[in-house]
C-alpha cells in the first residue's frame, strides 16, 4: 500500500513547540523533518505518520507507536533515542520526537565510495553489533537490519534507527499482533524470517548484518534481481552463501569464514547472539571503539517519561478492533504464494527422495535375498 508522497510541513513552520527547519526524507507512510526546539535551540528529526495512512490501517499507527515504545526503552549509544511522540488532532497526525543524525545513511555512503575497507566495513558493523546486543537483553528482534537504517555520523558515530517492525517478548504491550506479516527487505531477510516471520530470534538479525557488511566490502548484495520473489528464490535455495573473497580479494581469510557464519542459512549453525558475535570479530583483533561523542553513556533501560505515557495515552484512543496485518510494501501476495510455493516444492523433493532411498534399499535387500538363495 502506498499513498504517495506528501508536503505535510513548509520551513518556518511551527509544531508543538519546534520550528520546521527542512524536509529529511518522504515516502509512501509518512515523512522525517528536521526541526528546531524554540526554547532549547536544539535540532531533532520529527517523523510523522501521514493521516490518510493512520485512518486506512490502524496497524501502522501500532507499528509507528512501537517505535517510540522500544526506543525509549533501550538506551544506548548506537540506537536512535526518542524523546516524545504524540497525535496532533488539528492535522489528524501521529508524530515521533527523536535524535537528529547529522550525516546520513549507510546507503548513501555506499553510493557515494562504492565499497568500503574492510576494517572501516567492521568498525560500522561492530557498532550496530553492540546496540543489537543491548536490545537482545528485552529479546528484541529488529527484523529489518538494512543500510538505509543505518546512520553515520560526520564524527563516526554509528545508529540504529527504525524499531517499528521489532518483535519483542519482554516489552509486552498491545502493539505486538499474533498475525504480522512483515517481512523485512529481501536481499537482507534470512530465510526463515521469509518463512515465518512472526517466529524469529536474534540469528535473523545477525544474517542481516552479515549480509550489509558483505555488501559494504563487495559494493553489492550477495543476491540481487529485478523483483523480491527472485531475490527470494535465491536465499531459500540450498546453495551455500557467496565467499566474499570473489568479489573482493582483499578480505582476510577468516574475516571471510566469519562473514558466512554470519550468514549461514540453517539458523542453527548460524553465531548465535550479537554477543557471540562482539567476540568473535575480538578473536580477529577487531575490538569495538566508540567515537568522543559516544562518550556518555546512556542508561540502556529506562522508563523515559514522557514517552512512555505518550503511548499509553494514545493506545488508549485507538478504536478498540482486531488489528489489521501489516503488510509488505507493494509485493506481499506475491511474495507469500511464491514463499508457500518454494516450501511445497521442497517438501516434494525430500519425499521424492525419501521414496529413492526406499527403492533402493529395496533393491539391495532383493539382490542380497537372491544371493542367500
Amino acid at each position: 500500500m502506498n499513498f504517495g508522497k506528501q508536503d505535510v510541513f513548509n520551513p518556518g513552520d511551527r509544531f508543538h513547540g519546534y520550528v520546521v527547519e527542512r524536509l529529511l526524507g518522504n515516502g509512501g507512510l509518512g515523512a522525517v523533518y528536521l526541526v528546531r526546539h524554540e526554547m532549547l535551540d536544539t535540532l531533532f528529526a520529527l517523523k510523522v505518520l501521514f493521516p490518510d495512512v493512520a485512518k486506512e490501517n490502524d496497524s501502522y499507527v501500532k507499528r509507528f507507536l512501537r517505535e517510540a515504545k522500544i526506543a525509549t526503552r533501550i538506551r544506548h549509544p548506537n540506537l536512535v533515542a526518542v524523546h516524545d511522540c504524540g497525535f496532533d488532532e488539528e492535522r489528524g497526525l501521529y508524530y515521533l520526537v527523536m535524535d537528529y543524525v547529522s550525516g546520513g545513511d549507510l546507503r548513501q555512503a555506499i553510493a557515494f565510495a562504492g565499497h568500503f575497507d574492510p576494517d572501516r566495513a567492521v568498525e560500522v558493523i561492530l557498532q550496530v553489533a553492540s546496540a543489537l546486543e543491548a536490545a537482545q537483553k528485552y529479546h528484541v528482534v529488529h527484523r529489518d537490519i538494512k543500510p538505509e537504517n543505518i546512520m553515520i555520523q560526520p564524527d563516526g558515530l554509528v545508529k540504529l534507527v527504525d524499531l517499528g517492525i521489532a518483535k519483542s517478548d519482554d516489552i509486552k504491550d498491545s502493539l505486538n499482533t499474533t498475525t504480522e506479516t512483515v517481512f523485512g527487505t529481501p536481499s537482507y531477510v534470512a530465510p526463515e524470517q521469509a518463512i515465518d516471520p512472526a517466529h524469529v530470534d536474534t540469528r535473523a538479525d545477525i544474517y542481516s548484518l552479515g549480509v550489509v557488511l558483505f555488501e559494504m566490502i563487495a559494493g553489492r548484495p550477495p543476491y540481487d534481481g529485478p523483483n523480491a520473489p527472485q531475490i527470494l528464490a535465491q536465499t531459500l535455495s540450498e546453495d551455500p552463501f557467496p565467499d566474499i573473497r570473489d568479489y573482493n580479494r582483499n578480505v582476510k581469510p577468516l574475516l571471510a569464514v566469519l562473514i558466512r557464519r554470519m550468514c549461514v542459512k540453517e539458523r542453527e549453525r548460524r553465531i548465535a547472539d550479537p554477543t557471540s558475535l562482539l567476540a568473535e570479530f575480538e578473536k580477529l583483533g577487531y575490538h569495538l571503539s566508540r567515537p568522543a561523542s559516544a562518550q556518555v553513556q546512556y542508561a540502556e533501560a529506562a522508563d523515559s517519561a514522557p514517552t512512555v505515557k505518550s503511548v499509553r495515552d494514545l493506545l488508549a484512543k485507538l478504536p478498540d478492533k482486531p488489528a489489521a496485518t501489516l503488510s509488505f510494501p507493494t509485493e506481499d501476495v506475491e511474495i507469500s504464494g511464491f514463499v508457500a510455493s518454494l516450501k511445497r516444492k521442497r517438501l516434494f523433493r525430500r519425499v521424492r527422495y525419501a521414496l529413492a532411498a526406499l527403492a533402493l534399499l529395496a533393491l539391495a535387500a532383493g539382490v542380497a535375498f537372491c544371493f542367500i538363495r
